[in-house]
């Protein structure tokens, strides 16, 4: 019984260990008509490095241009008058509209990101509800901004929906950090109540 505990405790120790080294990824992504991108990873001071493009079935299955919009706008507005509607309902929470912030704040602080550019359009194809989306995504991306040597543009389309962006950086983060950060997040009050809002919404 021992021997298992000590052996628990060892693997739990060793993956702590592995999960405070840090992480370095340098990342270049587009999306206009398709997902473009490359990632470079390096762990472990450099001993384990590699690079890889995004997957080619994620750009390549796409339906005809003719055949795909008529489709697009009966999903959108299933998804704004259910899902939708109750996502912008948490948001409205106060208490998760700060939370979200700290947190936000938080990530960018761990990510030790520079030479960080994007380029963002965003639309929901109704006007209120881009309108609230930006209310919230604005701020963000002046606070992203304030970071050294960020450069960081989102501009809201009113009119149609669209979701297009393209940008780069390089970030080093830990693991381990990350993992509190997020576990602090979602266990927290304000996290809770709205988990239990989109839960009722939906149900």
């Amino acid at each position: 019984m021992s021997t298992l505990l000590i052996t628990i405790v060892s693997l739990v120790g060793a993956l702590i260990v592995l999960m405070a080294v840090p992480i370095d990824i340098e990342l270049y992504v587009e999306r206009n008509a398709r997902v473009e991108g490359r990632v470079n990873f390096r762990w472990l001071f450099g001993l384990v490095k590699f690079a890889f493009d995004l997957p080619p079935e994620a750009r390549a299955q796409q339906p005809e241009p003719g055949e795909r919009e008529p489709g697009k706008r009966k999903h959108r507005k299933i998804k704004r008058g259910r899902d939708g509607g109750n996502l912008l309902g948490v948001f409205r929470q106060p208490a998760f509209r700060r939370r979200v912030w700290r947190f936000v704040k938080d990530l960018v602080r761990a990510a030790h990101s520079r030479d960080v550019f994007l380029h963002m359009r965003i639309g929901l194809g109704d006007p209120a509800d881009t309108g609230r989306l930006w209310g919230f995504v604005g701020p963000l991306a002046m606070l992203a901004s304030s970071r050294h040597g960020a450069d960081i543009t989102i501009e809201p389309e009113f009119m149609d929906p669209v979701f297009e962006f393209r940008g780069h950086g390089c970030f080093r983060f830990v693991p381990l950090e990350f993992l509190l950060l997020a576990i602090a997040f979602l266990l927290s009050p304000p996290s809770l109540r709205a988990w239990r809002t989109l839960r009722q919404g939906s149900g």
